[in-house]
This record gives C-alpha cells, sequence and structure tokens, in this order.
C-alpha cells in the first residue's frame, strides 16, 4: 500500500469528520483543501440531535454549545394568523443526548477539528491544493492536484475518500454518479442582526413561516438571524 496513508480530498465537515474517525484509531491522513484557508461563510448553521451524539465521540460538542444557541422548539407560522405547530424536541430527551437543534455556524465546526486534528502527527493538512484527477493501481491510489500558481502535485496514498463537494473531482475521476435532482427553488439568504424575535411575538428560535407569496424561514444564531425567502421573479439570476 502506497505510504500507508489515506488521503481526503476537502476539508470541510465531511472530509474533517473522517480524519478525526481515522486518526482515533492511529491511521494516517493527508487531507488536502483547494482553499489557502478553511471558508468562514455561513452555509449551513443547524446541528440535528444525531449529529451532536456523533460528534461528542471528537470533544467537539462542549466548545460548540459554548458558541451556538440551543433551540429546544422549532415552529411552523401562518404568516398572517401566527404559529400553526410548534415542536418540541425535548420529548425526544429519553433518545438522545442532545434534546435541541444547535444554531452554530458550519465554520466553527470544522475549525475546532482543524485545531484539534493539526496537533495529531499522523494528520497533514495540505491547502491551496485542488483535486484535479485520480488514478488506481494495485498499490493503492494517486491524487492529481493543482496548485494556484498552474502547477501540478501528485499525492500517493492507500485509499482516497472524495469529500470534495457536489462537483466532486473525486467523483466523477472515478464514474460515479450523482443521483437524485436539484431542488426547482432559488432561494436568497441574508444574516443581519436585527431582532425579529422582538418584531414578531411568540417567535422561536427556528421558524418556517408559510404565506401564498411572501413565504420565508428564519434561523436564529447566537449573534445573528439568518433570512431565507424567495427572490423577486423579475430580478436577474431568481429563475
Amino acid at each position: 500500500m502506497k505510504a500507508q496513508r489515506i488521503l481526503i480530498a476537502g476539508a470541510g465537515p465531511v472530509g474533517l469528520v473522517a480524519a478525526a474517525a481515522l486518526a482515533e484509531d492511529g491511521i494516517r491522513v493527508t487531507i488536502v483543501e483547494a482553499e489557502r484557508e478553511l471558508p468562514d461563510d455561513l452555509r449551513a448553521s443547524t446541528f440535528h440531535p444525531p449529529t451532536l451524539d456523533m460528534l461528542e465521540r471528537f470533544g467537539v460538542v462542549p466548545a460548540l454549545l459554548a458558541v451556538g444557541r440551543v433551540c429546544p422548539t422549532w415552529q411552523v407560522r401562518d404568516r398572517a394568523a401566527g404559529p400553526v405547530a410548534t415542536f418540541d424536541l425535548g420529548r425526544l430527551r429519553d433518545e438522545t443526548r442532545h434534546p435541541y437543534r444547535l444554531q452554530c455556524e458550519q465554520w466553527r465546526l470544522t475549525r475546532l477539528l482543524r485545531d484539534r486534528l493539526a496537533a495529531r502527527g499522523e494528520v497533514e493538512f495540505v491547502y491551496d491544493a485542488r483535486a484535479t484527477g485520480v488514478r488506481q493501481d494495485a498499490d493503492g491510489v494517486v491524487l492529481t492536484v493543482a496548485r494556484a500558481d498552474g502547477s501540478t502535485e501528485e499525492l500517493a496514498g492507500a485509499f482516497l475518500i472524495g469529500a470534495d463537494g457536489a462537483r466532486s473531482a473525486v467523483r466523477q475521476a472515478a464514474g460515479i454518479g450523482f443521483a437524485g435532482m436539484a431542488a426547482p427553488e432559488v432561494y436568497l439568504a441574508l444574516s443581519t442582526p436585527f431582532a425579529f424575535q422582538e418584531a414578531i411575538p411568540g417567535l422561536a428560535d427556528i421558524a418556517h413561516v408559510s404565506d401564498p407569496e411572501d413565504w420565508f424561514v428564519l434561523l436564529r444564531t447566537r449573534l445573528l438571524w439568518q433570512l431565507l425567502l424567495p427572490p423577486d421573479p423579475a430580478e436577474p439570476g431568481s429563475a
């Protein structure tokens, strides 16, 4: 096996959780990330009970709880009439150690995992290296990466995990399809410090607001509200 090392393309939540699980068993890992640093955009912000249960083994949940917002309830609301249904995740207390949704920016998890993994000798990070191709032989796999200066490099390992997103170069190189379909809707996502809880009576920290024309979703983190809504059909790029 080439270097008896596992290669992971992509240092997002999937790639870093996979790396943490491997390193926990003493397996050497090289994580390849296309960016020069881990992205810190908001992206996803909700951690569900089973995810928090799973992440406990890596020791990151207390730190996530310290910077996130615990949300034991979430709502479906009518824009005019108010709450239609309120769901209480506390009812799952006998099924999970975390009977709530945790609102916390995705980048906080990747930073926590990265910092813990960087302290382990069996884990190596390679930044500014975009996966572009893969080849395999009887001894293992070779990953080709492209650098920002136009140069390329080859990394060898026993196995390769493709965690490089929906347009995965690893998956394409292996001829693996991406079953399913894209959602036909386009969403506008905004983040704001505006205090929606003061403007909308009885608003839960997570709310899906129904309306024939102007529906939207509100998600509250510790510092911001995230707002998802359909764009004006007349605006460019809305279809």
